[in-house]
């Protein structure tokens, strides 16, 4: 399947309901001691990132694939660097509005519908690119890496938190259960750490770091499959006759991850 922009932006728009669950920052979230509950563990994740891009006060940071302004709105309320936040999903940047608004950020942080590997922006404008899960959807990372190393000053810094490939290819039973999940979501592919080092170096970052974190994302990744269990009736029918069903993601990203088929990870690079 090869999924386009407008399939991206129906499935989020049908998912908005999703962020009143999960909160804010939607994503895997990073679970240490200091964390007891998912929301804990997604705030945590962004104060992970930003420790590993030495984010501070005087930064100006670009959250590409921005979401409702989760991020963004904790970028601003704790170190008060400005912050700009681009999606492709219309409806986000409204509700990003809004949220940092109600956060009292709106003066730090600003909106635009923008697609992160073709931005408007001029050259050497950020300290910082930030990607936190929304650079799966890339259908070039390579793109996406050349455009960021455009628009970032000199020592500038990059940072990607997301699913990353185990292997370059799939064949056979791990292509199909890769492409289950992978689909769910509405992605086309996910690269290797190794490319994305090869991709930064190619483009003219002067280094890079991949640091892999699938242990502590992982009970997030164990949550979602045992929530996938209140469609028990989909995974039995999928059994005989395949489908696609409401949580064939949720299920098979445990899976896949348990296969170590993929894993989560952190990579750096500086201009």
């Amino acid at each position: 399947m090869s999924w386009t922009k407008k399939d991206i932006i129906e499935y989020y728009d049908k998912n908005t309901f999703a962020y009143s669950l999960w909160g804010r920052n939607m994503h895997f979230g990073f679970w240490d001691k200091s964390t007891k509950t998912l929301r804990q563990a997604t705030q945590k994740f962004n104060e992970v990132l930003a420790q590993t891009a030495h984010i501070g006060k005087d930064d100006h940071v670009l959250d590409a694939g921005c979401g409702v302004g989760g991020a963004c709105i904790y970028l601003a309320k704790t170190f008060g660097c400005r912050v700009t936040g681009i999606t492709i999903c219309p409806r986000q940047v409204e509700q990003a509005y809004k949220n940092a608004k109600k956060d009292g950020v709106d003066h730090l942080t600003e909106f635009y519908e923008m697609d992160y590997c073709n931005t408007a922006f001029k050259e050497n404008l950020f300290d910082v690119v930030w990607g936190l899960e929304s650079i799966c959807y890339a259908k070039s990372k390579e793109k996406f890496i050349r455009e960021s190393h455009r628009i970032l000053k000199d020592n500038g810094r990059l940072v990607v938190a997301d699913g990353f490939a185990s292997k370059s290819e799939y064949a056979g039973k791990e292509k199909k259960l890769m492409d289950r999940w992978l689909d769910g979501w509405i992605v086309n592919s996910i690269n290797t750490p190794d490319d994305f080092k090869r991709f930064a170096q190619k483009t003219g970052f002067q280094t890079s770091t991949y640091r892999d974190v699938s242990k502590e994302v992982f009970l997030t990744s164990k949550l979602m499959y045992y929530v996938s269990f209140f469609f028990v009736i989909f995974h039995l029918i999928d059994k005989i006759i395949p489908i696609r069903y409401p949580t064939d993601a949720l299920f098979n990203q445990y899976k896949a991850m348990k296969k170590g088929l993929w894993e989560y990870g952190l990579f750096y690079a500086e201009k």
